[in-house]
């Protein structure tokens, strides 16, 4: 029919059967047999044999001219497909694919509501196509879609037949049909090669369906509309176009075209609407009726447009609903045309609905009858119930209101469902005046689009506008570019929807929520609660697109299912989308009444998690994850799901991980991967964690990568354990799993044959990893103290902790530094506050049992590292070296435990971990020191020097390196090698060595300065002496000359070195000060060093200056400075000169002392007797001045000022050093300042005046003045005023001079600061000893005239005082006037005697010269 050459040779059918159905024999002479009665075999052709080898999975039916068609077609290649006989079974799925029971599905994703499935039957050529398309590539750890071929050939749609089990592709070349239910990867497959395929490739794709099967076969038939051309082929049994006789029998209307179509119309869609037949849809507007059957049931192919006068324009049908389209002739008015229920065989209810909201139904007979059903225009009331459903729709512009598509609601439904559904009453109608509609309408701007399923039910022409399901997941406008318009369905039993667009599914109850208030307000609003609703996107890249869909319902037996053999049985719903780049892919729904039940199933943080984790890992899975739009939950939220989901990955308690894995390590590796997949995710999606939820997110998964490294590890334990007793097998880590606290982990269950307790400890728990690490040294300590293991045995033991201990640790902070920017914090400060987990790495037990560890290490290498006489080891030397090897690493990790919970703990709100982490800190400085110190004594010198370098511990740093050199200074000078536990450095090294190491120490002066310099001088003095430290020869920076600065007790050292070495008088002269004035103790050093330093001073003031404004400016601020520092110089010196004559006054007492505790005891009996016995403090604090006096220490102003003013004394010792009482007051005056001095006076004036009895002084009855006079002058009072007042002539500053009253009330309430840290008691005892000395003045005051008498001896001191000067001056007067006549006399004497020597005087004048 379409072309004369082809009438020749057969039908456009013509080809081959399936050989998969029928062994064809390869030799000629096998080609000969006759078929079977009524098949008649297909001559064999020249491309029967090419390739022979490619698999026959397809099978072509092609027009014999397929030359002819190639030459008269641009662009169009017709492959004819190699046949060969090959059994073909079904490819093994891929290492990591999730495959369901049964039917080899693999499954792409899943949650509580629906699974979504690829199936595995794909005809080989189109995923040949598929893999040459769409060809994977890595950019940025992300896969990349790369399109690779050209256009028109990468155009392709379909559409799924769930009725029969079939899926049908269309290319612009061939048309496939397989059976997309069978479990096979490559199934039967038919090829159509399409006759006069379109010219160019901007042409719109073939359209095509499936036709029912006839009365004589089960497969169906296939009829295919060339949308230009108008063309049309029908093969009424895929299966028997093979059968060559058969297709010429049946030629005449099996091929035919379309007359009547205008210029540049084309058939846009057809609709399968048997029994009656097909409809087509044109770009015009236009319908038409087809038939692929004659009356008789016989192929035929018949074309009619449906006309019936209902317009003069048009006419009939076509003119009917042209018109009532608004006049458009615009394919996208025309929203979707469905054909709907039939009660009667060979009738259909057709709808159709424009994007503007009309809508009209026919019923149409076989044979191309129609009657109008109805006929509305709803779309002011569907703009109104979708803005008032759904708030957003609310704020988008009336003008972009459309409709998208609309699908029948089932009929016929079991009552159960009815009331499970939210749909109206209108379920229950089955008459065909009612069309019970479902649209999917829309509003968009230009960013967003809003989607909503309104239930619209039209009868008589009257319409009602019932539920409107808002759809909130998805908003990405609609892609006008995509092969297939969205497609809107609801399988039944009517309870979910499915949505498909072009890369994505939206899932969405329609089932009623339990009754409730709420419930109830919302439905008699026609608006559905907040029920399950989700959205299913698959990727953007390259072609992957859904190209066709359909529906699998579960069976009800209602109108026209009918049962076939390849139709998936399924009790619940599910949508199968045709995905061109992958296959066949199945949404279907998990248990669809509980949609309606009291628990529904909801769409949790959780879910999406768990399916970007779990399935958006894979690579080769179409289906998207992240990326595309924000899910709808809070940071909060979404946070507590991912830490529970990251608690149920390490611990295997979600169903996505296997509870028992044929390969533990793969099954470990996998866990780390879905959570790094898990963090991977929430920062794509942008969610902001808060920090204790990163730590505990991080925390898993360290856990993870550290236990997975540990079973690597027991694996090769076991590998390398002896063969023999099974005993011999058991490792640390065994033993572990074993013995462990059963409240420290899940027990195995062994009635359930859960008898491996290791894999069982690894599979659910892990999170309790730092328990299981620790617990290496518990495993040592029991076989070690019960005796269950050798020495041997605890040797491979030991090994076996300190690489686990030591290496899961390691890996877990390489882990935590590698992913800490993945996961948002700082590895180097874990967060601390409310709900951030300690680190895991640092608990009390890893930490604790860290330490025990490595002292085991210690006493065990003591212990059995030395060979004995014979050279050989007491155990395995091998094993016992790499445990000597790994004790740095292993502290190392310690070192880091201590300081990762003690910085922790100080970020920590909890005073409990405050404390521990106070005690950490202390255990880390001390460790620190002791444990690096500790590594010299197993030869790891140069581990320890790294291990104090890391964690900046100078002090251990400098032990080390310079104990290294003495070591090897002294093996030199010895001839024996001193540093390596096995002896392996030759003596004659060890100089240069030596030589080396102390360049290494100049090196680490320049590197880490003061903090390391000084500590390595002080071991260097400590060990050397103070002359290693002047001659270090790599000291460049002069940290010798610091260091020795610093150090107040090598004062003495340093102040020479400045003079010598760094030509420095002006520091030698701070420091001879410094040291006088503050830190000497003996008198005799201090008087030198003070003297010394004002030596320095004067020397200083005595150099000669540069000439300058400069110079003069600096010599002004250094001779201030000098002159302060010569006035305290003479202050202390002055003090010293006091306490040197008071010890010239004891002296005599105690020179016949045997020994100092003799000395003392003499001198506080001496001096101390006027001390009242009751006055324990007074004694105590006399006795401790008198024993620093006698010992030679220099005394504080306020201790010299208590033994002068305590001491008894010589009443002659006025005459030797003068009065006590008025040293007391200079060395007030020299060492005390403000207050101080003040106090100091009063209470010397205090002691003063109770020196002497003036209660009996008072007594002046039958006294002569001159008696009272003279005993006046004998008072201490007298001795201490007259130097005081005759002082005062010399300064007038100074006047020290205090009466009785004044004194009173000094150090009765408060003391001097000697008293502030003593005990409270010996405070109250000297406050009561100051009050003791008030009392008795204050008696003295009141009853004895006190105040007066001493009034009375000032000014008698005045007089006496000023009655000296004038004898001085009278004295003076004389010498000086003696003086003066001595002079005078002597000048006459020298006269006379110049007169003589010169003779007698020659007269030459007289009166008559």
């Amino acid at each position: 029919m379409f072309s004369p050459a082809l009438q020749q040779e057969g039908g456009p059918a013509k080809g081959t059967r399936s050989n998969r159905r029928r062994q064809r024999p390869l030799s000629a002479d096998a080609s000969v047999q006759q078929p079977k009665a009524k098949r008649q075999r297909v001559p064999l052709a020249e491309s029967t044999f090419v390739n022979p080898e490619a698999p026959p999975e397809m099978f072509e039916v092609k027009s014999d001219a397929v030359s002819l068609l190639s030459t008269k077609r641009d662009g169009v290649e017709n492959v004819v497909p190699p046949r060969k006989d090959l059994s073909v079974r079904s490819k093994k799925p891929k290492a990591g694919e999730r495959v369901s029971k049964g039917d080899g599905s693999i499954v792409l994703t899943s949650n509580n509501a629906y699974t979504v499935s690829k199936l595995p039957a794909l005809p080989d050529r189109l995923r040949a196509d598929a893999q040459s398309e769409n060809r994977p590539n890595s950019l940025g750890g992300q896969i990349q879609w790369l399109r690779i071929t050209n256009d028109s050939k990468d155009q392709q749609h379909g559409a799924i037949y769930s009725s029969n089990g079939y899926a049908l592709d269309l290319t612009p070349t061939h048309a496939f049909v397989w059976s997309y239910t069978s479990t096979n990867s490559s199934p039967e497959t038919f090829t159509f090669a399409l006759p006069y395929p379109s010219k160019h490739a901007s042409d719109p794709l073939p359209l095509g369906a499936l036709v029912s099967p006839s009365a004589s076969s089960d497969e169906p038939g296939l009829v295919i509309v060339m949308p230009v051309s108008g063309k049309i082929a029908y093969w009424e049994s895929i299966s028997s176009a093979a059968t060559l006789d058969f297709l010429r029998q049946q030629r005449t209307g099996v091929e035919d075209s379309i007359s009547g179509m205008f210029s540049g119309e084309h058939v846009v869609h057809i609709v399968n609407a048997e029994s009656a037949g097909f409809v087509l849809l044109f770009s015009s507007g236009r319908l038409a009726y087809m038939n692929v059957r004659d009356s008789y049931g016989r192929p035929g192919i018949s074309v009619q447009f449906l006309r019936n006068g209902m317009s003069s324009a048009a006419g009939g049908f076509f003119g009917s609903i042209r018109h009532a389209l608004s006049a458009s002739t615009l394919r996208g008015d025309i929203a979707a045309v469905r054909a709907g229920h039939g009660v009667k065989v060979g009738e259909r209810v057709i709808v159709a609905a424009t994007t503007k909201g009309k809508v009209h139904a026919w019923r149409v007979h076989r044979g191309g009858h129609h009657e109008l059903l109805a006929d509305v225009d709803i779309r002011d009331q569907l703009v109104e119930a979708v803005q008032a459903a759904n708030p957003a729709s609310a704020r988008l512009p009336n003008d972009s209101f459309e409709v998208i598509d609309f699908t029948f609601v089932p009929r016929g439904l079991e009552k159960k469902h009815r009331h499970m559904s939210r749909l109206s009453e209108a379920l229950v109608h089955d008459e065909d005046s009612l069309q019970h509609l479902l649209l999917l309408a829309s509003l968009t701007n230009k960013r967003h689009t809003r989607y909503s399923i309104v239930e619209v039910v039209i009868s008589e022409g009257r319409h009602k506008i019932g539920t409107v399901r808002p759809l909130t997941s998805y908003t990405s406008p609609v892609t006008t570019a995509a092969p297939e318009k969205p497609r809107l369905y609801l399988p039944r039993p009517g309870l979910v929807a499915f949505v498909i667009f072009d890369r994505a599914v939206v899932i969405a109850s329609m089932a009623a929520l339990p009754d409730s208030p709420e419930s109830q307000l919302q439905e008699d609003s026609h608006i559905i609660p907040a029920t399950f609703e989700d959205v299913i996107d698959f990727r953007d890249e390259g072609m992957l697109q859904i190209i066709g869909s359909g529906v699998e319902e579960p069976f009800s037996g209602y109108a026209q299912d009918e049962f076939r053999a390849h139709r998936h049985k399924t009790k619940n719903p599910a949508a199968v989308l045709l995905l061109q780049g992958v296959g066949t892919v199945r949404v279907a729904v998990t248990e669809v009444d509980r949609f309606a039940s009291e628990r529904p199933p909801k769409v949790t943080a959780k879910s999406k998690l768990e399916q970007a984790v779990f399935f958006g890992i894979k690579e080769d899975n179409p289906l998207v994850f992240k990326g595309k739009r924000d899910l709808p939950f809070t940071a909060a939220e979404i946070g507590v799901a991912a830490m529970e989901l990251s608690n149920e990955i390490v611990t295997s308690k979600t169903q996505y991980i296997s509870s028992l894995p044929a390969s533990l390590e793969n099954n470990m590796k996998d866990r780390v991967k879905y959570l790094s997949a898990l963090i991977d995710f929430l920062n794509t999606a942008e969610i902001d964690l808060d920090g204790p939820t990163r730590w505990s997110l991080l925390y898993n998964a360290e856990k993870m990568a550290a236990a997975t490294w540990i079973w690597q590890n027991n694996e090769r334990f076991v590998a390398e354990r002896p063969k023999g007793d099974k005993r011999d097998k058991t490792t640390i880590i065994s033993e572990t799993a074993l013995y462990i606290n059963e409240q420290q982990k899940t027990e195995p269950n062994s009635a359930i044959g859960e008898v491996d307790s290791v894999r069982h400890w690894f599979i659910n728990d892990v999170l309790r990893l730092d328990i299981f690490i620790a617990w290496g040294y518990q495993i040592i300590k029991y076989h070690w103290t019960e005796r269950l293991s050798d020495e041997q045995g605890i040797n491979r033991l030991l090994w076996e902790a300190v690489t686990i201990n030591m290496g899961s640790l390691l890996h877990a902070h390489q882990y935590r530094k590698q992913n800490a920017k993945l996961y948002g914090v700082d590895p180097d400060a874990p967060e601390g506050g409310h709900g951030v987990p300690a680190p895991w790495t640092s608990t009390h037990f890893v930490t604790n049992n860290l330490k025990r560890l490595i002292e085991f290490c210690y006493q065990w290498l003591e212990t059995y590292y030395t060979p004995s006489a014979n050279g050989e080891y007491p155990v395995n030397a091998t094993l016992l070296e790499d445990v000597r090897k790994m004790l740095s690493p292993l502290t190392s990790q310690y070192f880091i435990a201590l300081k990762e919970y003690s910085g922790w703990a100080a970020r920590s709100n909890d005073a409990e971990a405050q404390a521990l982490g106070k005690t950490y800190h202390e255990t880390y400085v001390n460790d620190t020191y002791e444990k690096i110190l500790k590594l010299k004594d197993f030869g790891l010198w140069d581990e320890a020097i790294g291990l104090a370098k890391k964690y900046e511990a100078f002090d251990s740093l400098a032990d080390v390196i310079v104990q290294q050199i003495l070591a090897l200074e002294q093996g030199a000078s010895t001839g024996t090698a001193a540093l390596t536990i096995n002896k392996s450095a030759a003596a004659k090294d060890e100089p240069a060595l030596a030589e080396a190491k102390k360049r290494e120490m100049g090196w680490l002066f320049d590197e880490y300065k003061e903090k390391f310099a000084f500590r390595a001088y002080t071991v260097l003095l400590e060990n050397s002496g103070v002359q290693a430290v002047l001659d270090f020869p790599y000291d460049v920076n002069g940290y010798s000359t610091a260091f020795l600065r610093t150090r107040p007790e090598l004062a003495k050292i340093s102040w020479i070195n400045d003079v010598e070495r760094e030509k420095d008088i002006d520091h030698a002269a701070e420091t001879l000060l410094d040291l006088g004035l503050t830190r000497e103790q003996q008198v005799w050093n201090k008087k030198i060093e003070l003297s010394l330093g004002k030596l320095a001073l004067l020397a200083e003031e005595t150099a000669p200056s540069v000439n300058g404004d400069a110079a003069s400016v600096q010599s002004s601020v250094i001779e201030a400075r000098n002159g302060a520092n010569l006035d305290r110089i003479d202050q202390e010196l002055e003090m010293i000169k006091i306490q040197d004559a008071l010890y010239g006054q004891i002296l005599p007492t105690i020179e016949a002392a045997v020994d100092e505790a003799a000395e003392l005891e003499l001198a506080v009996k001496e001096y101390g007797q006027l001390l009242p016995k009751k006055q324990k403090a007074l004694i105590g604090i006399f006795e401790t001045s008198m024993a620093r006096l006698i010992k030679h220490e220099a005394l504080e102003p306020w201790g010299l000022i208590d033994l002068l003013t305590l001491s008894w004394l010589d009443p002659h010792h006025v005459n030797s050093m003068g009065s006590q009482f008025f040293l007391a007051l200079k060395v007030a005056k020299a060492g005390l300042k403000g207050v101080d001095r003040a106090n100091a006076e009063k209470l010397i004036w205090r002691r003063c005046w109770l020196r002497d009895d003036w209660a009996e002084i008072n007594e002046t009855n039958e006294k002569a003045d001159a008696d009272q006079l003279e005993v006046l002058q004998g008072t201490a009072a007298w001795f201490g005023m007259y130097p005081g007042v005759d002082a005062q002539h010399r300064d007038e500053s100074f006047n020290p001079y205090v009466k009785p009253s004044d004194t009173l009330g000094v150090f009765t309430e408060t003391l001097d600061y000697r008293w502030e840290k003593m005990d409270e008691g010996y405070r109250a005892k000297m406050l009561d000893a100051m009050k003791a000395e008030d009392a008795r003045l204050k008696n003295f005051i009141d009853k004895a005239q006190l105040n007066k008498w001493a009034r009375t001896l000032y000014e008698n001191v005045v007089v006496s005082v000023h009655q000296e000067y004038d004898r001085r001056k009278m004295v003076k007067s004389k010498k000086e006037k003696l003086r003066a006549m001595m002079a005078l006399s002597a000048g006459k004497e020298s006269g006379n005697g110049a007169a003589k020597a010169a003779g007698p005087v020659r007269k030459t004048g007289g009166l008559f010269g």
